[in-house]
């Protein structure tokens, strides 16, 4: 099932290059989900395919967004989720990838059940934001 969100498939296509940006080890990485609610909550998502796992720049980079976030007095968390979607052809339907660990400043840990992605956002919104 293709989404009617995505606005210009071709555009999407369009790979981002980061060559020339880097400075030692350092380079610039994307999140795939970035969401706030009201500037008082704030989400980022990073999905992988099949059992794949955060590079060491992306679990870094996320842990930074939190950690900074929480210091100034927000709420922040960060999640890996896995999907298995079968091939290019077929989007990924990020509300139904499985949440596989988060981080809220102290540690990547398992969800607290087994969860979608649909699911830890609701449960974060509920907790904090109200139903």
């Amino acid at each position: 099932m293709k989404s009617e969100l995505i606005g210009s498939r071709d555009r999407a296509k369009q790979l981002l290059a980061f060559d020339d940006l880097s400075w030692g080890k350092i380079r610039p990485t994307d999140i795939d989900l970035s969401l706030d609610f009201g500037g008082k909550v704030f989400i980022f998502g990073e999905l992988k395919s099949g059992s794949a796992t955060l590079t060491t720049g992306q679990r870094l980079h996320l842990q930074g967004l939190v950690r900074g976030l929480r210091k100034g007095g927000l709420i922040a968390y960060a999640f890996r989720a896995n999907h298995n979607t079968p091939d290019n052809e077929h989007d990924v339907h990020v509300a139904e990838a499985m949440v596989q660990s988060v981080y809220e400043g102290d540690g990547w840990k398992m969800p607290p059940r087994r969860m979608t992605v649909l699911d830890f956002m609701n449960d974060i919104h509920d907790r904090h934001i109200g139903k």
